[in-house]
């Protein structure tokens, strides 16, 4: 077997079938090997979703835990919808009990202002969950904890992926991770070799038998109770406990799940009498009554635990491999927003900044044998450049200009760049996505010694990640903001964002920027743009005023069309955004150049400066580059070589080539030579 696919994701567990999922409703096409459903950890696991009753102290643990809470939800809804399953999902709150009046006083004290858990009392929490043990002197109610059925979960993704046209292979062991040169070439296995362009390790507990990570088994035991039914069909308990030594989380339909014991015994498998009482006592301690319930199911699994109990995500120790692993006891609870963060890096090539601190790296030491600021091993980074999230942040190159007798030739001023009536010195717009910081862009976009500069609408306005504050970074005083209408897939979207965007330059003290960068795209696995789309939404942003610069296929009939429109620049793309393959189209953007009477602007595809020289010595008039600035290694350099490039493409146009001949003609005189 020989197949190829997007992404291979090893692993169908939860991890590795919430990332299929996205992945394939983006676009992707997705292949999933696991060794065995059965034996998934989401097996094994209560589905508790409670980052709060479990007091998470790492900040950003925190932060990754509560950000998925918050995405469950709509999650589940649009699981439950494809699949026609039910995913227990009950947002039913946790109730935390308390045996030690001291450790309370204390915890009380630092937090009484939490504003996101509620202290009760012991004659409160007794009234609130009567049956509880005569040694609770109090608790914590968690309003916004909840719990989702962990087996239900784990079909539904399943069934989702297979109507989604995930191809799952079942019963396949993987063998190896074959790689050359820093990249994973093939996933070699029992039945035989799987290739993809990227691929994602989300094999759980089960990591390290495929590469040097530190992921080790931790072996967890539960068991299941059947409770009685009261009057009313009323259950007995309809809150999860969860106590210092034990947890018992109710099912609508009357199992009680009480776990977990927690063992670093290994591969040892199977339940052990030792394990089953000791999590009997301890939650019948908690509640008494249910010494008296039946027994209906024992279990076991292995939970996949790291040195610092946080999960590994993020961009692999190959530059087209991916870690999602690790989740050690809130795998179910991070599913979504594992899912979310992973197929986001996959799809625009920048790490979320939230990835930084679940970076593998973090447990690589240095010669001192500490672990290395922000969590990155300096010898680490130094051989693994090309991951972005490796990356050290760049100083800005300089570089002098050679003085020579004779005058410059000054591009800038005597030839301007004009739309829509408004002069630029530079020909070069840059965007401000995938910059791993604020700081790299600001350096970037100056250093390049561009005036226009592109605004995502739709990220700024909900504050997405990586752009909270990007409105503020810049001198809007210096700059002129391009708001962008990206992310928008029909033309009606567009127009709405764009009529936000011109308020947003409004607001930053651009009153009189009517400009609008117009990008339709429904496409979300190539990204081309929508022609009948841009048509539209640009006839109607001409109409309300708006100065459009629309971005578009190479297409001169097109380009022509919206130029009649009103349109003042047309942007045609080179070669597929961020995908750094060049100018593929040059033949049609030659003709637009030919027939366009606006500026031409040549926007995506554009890696490199000899391609953005290129570009202007075809005749544009003008480039936009963001990828092949914002994720090279050195961003800052780049930026301003690319500056420098567009003022020599456009200098070489302007100056004429030589023309193309067939035989060579000698550059020196054949008269008046020695001899002659």
């Amino acid at each position: 077997m020989n197949a190829v696919s997007d992404i291979l994701i090893i692993g169908g567990g939860v991890i590795g079938l919430a990332i299929a999922v996205e992945l394939k409703r983006r676009g992707a096409t997705v292949t999933v090997l696991s060794r065995d459903f059965s034996a998934a950890t989401a097996h094994a696991a209560a589905g508790m979703l409670a980052p709060q009753a479990e007091e998470i102290s790492s900040s950003p643990m925190l932060e990754l835990c509560r950000a998925s809470r918050l995405l469950y939800p709509e999650w589940v809804y649009k699981l439950e919808q494809i699949t026609g399953m039910t995913t227990g999902y009950w947002p039913c709150g946790i109730l935390a009990p308390v045996y030690d009046t001291p450790a309370l006083t204390a915890s009380h004290r630092a937090d009484n202002d939490n504003s996101v858990r509620q202290w009760l009392d012991s004659p409160a929490i007794h009234l609130y969950q009567p049956g509880l043990g005569a040694d609770v002197v109090g608790g914590w109610w968690y309003p916004e904890d909840a719990q989702v059925d962990n087996r239900a979960l784990l079909k539904a993704l399943r069934l989702a992926a297979q109507e989604q046209g995930v191809d799952l292979t079942e019963g396949v062991s993987v063998e190896a991770i074959e790689q050359q040169n820093r990249q994973v070439v093939a996933v070699r296995t029992a039945v035989g070799e799987f290739r993809a362009r990227h691929y994602i390790l989300a094999t759980g507990a089960w990591s390290q038998q495929l590469l040097p990570i530190p992921v080790s088994p931790k072996k967890g035991q539960m068991l299941s109770l059947q409770m009685p039914k009261g009057d009313n069909e009323s259950l007995p308990l309809q809150r999860i406990l969860f106590a210092p030594e034990t947890y018992l989380v109710p099912r609508r339909d009357g199992r009680l799940i009480i776990g977990a014991t927690s063992e670093d015994v290994g591969w040892t498998p199977h339940n052990t009498p030792a394990g089953i009482q000791s999590l009997l006592e301890s939650a019948s301690r908690l509640y008494p009554d249910l010494r008296h319930w039946s027994i209906q199911e024992m279990w076991w699994g292995f939970r996949p635990a790291t040195p610092d109990e946080l999960p590994i995500l993020g961009q692999g120790s190959c530059e087209n491999l991916i870690f999602a692993t690790g989740h050690y006891r809130n795998g179910i609870l991070l599913a979504p927003i594992t899912a979310t963060l992973i197929c986001d890096l996959i799809e625009q090539q920048k790490p979320d900044p939230l990835l930084e601190h679940f970076h593998h790296s973090r447990f690589y030491k240095t010669e001192q044998g500490s672990v290395a600021s922000n969590g990155k091993n300096p010898a680490f980074v130094s051989r693994h450049l090309s991951s972005p999230e490796a990356t050290p942040t760049p100083m800005p190159l300089t570089f002098s200009t050679p003085t020579f007798d004779s005058p410059t030739v000054e591009t800038e001023l005597t030839d301007p760049l004009i739309i829509a009536g408004r002069k630029f010195r530079s020909r070069l717009m840059t965007g401000t996505g995938k910059y791993q910081t604020l700081e790299q862009m600001q350096q970037s976009i100056a250093a390049s010694g561009s005036q226009i500069v592109t605004v995502a609408v739709r990220r700024v306005q909900t504050k997405a990640a990586g752009h909270e504050g990007l409105a503020e970074a810049l001198d809007w005083t210096k700059l002129w903001m391009l708001p962008n209408t990206a992310g928008c897939k029909t033309a009606e979207e567009a127009v709405r964002v764009a009529r936000l965007g011109r308020e947003m330059a409004k607001l930053l003290g651009q009153e009189d920027n009517n400009f609008v960068k117009l990008e339709v795209i429904p496409d979300a696995k190539y990204l081309l743009p929508d022609p009948i789309g841009t048509l539209e939404a640009a006839e109607q942003l001409v109409k309300e005023g708006f100065a459009v610069l629309p971005y578009i296929n190479a297409d001169p009939l097109l380009a022509k069309r919206l130029e009649e429109l009103g349109c003042v620049t047309v942007m045609p793309l080179g070669s597929p955004i961020g995908s750094g393959q060049g100018i593929k189209n040059a033949a049609n953007i030659e003709i637009i150049i030919e027939e366009a009477n606006v500026p031409v602007v040549v926007d995506a595809g554009i890696g490199t400066p000899s391609e953005a020289a290129y570009s202007m010595e075809l005749g544009a008039d003008a480039l936009l580059i963001n990828s092949a600035i914002a994720m090279a290694k050195n961003p800052v350099a780049m930026g301003q070589s690319m500056g420098m490039a567009t003022q020599a493409g456009r200098l070489a146009y302007l100056s004429g080539r030589i023309p193309i001949k067939i035989y060579a003609t000698a550059s020196s005189p054949l008269t008046g030579t020695v001899g002659n």
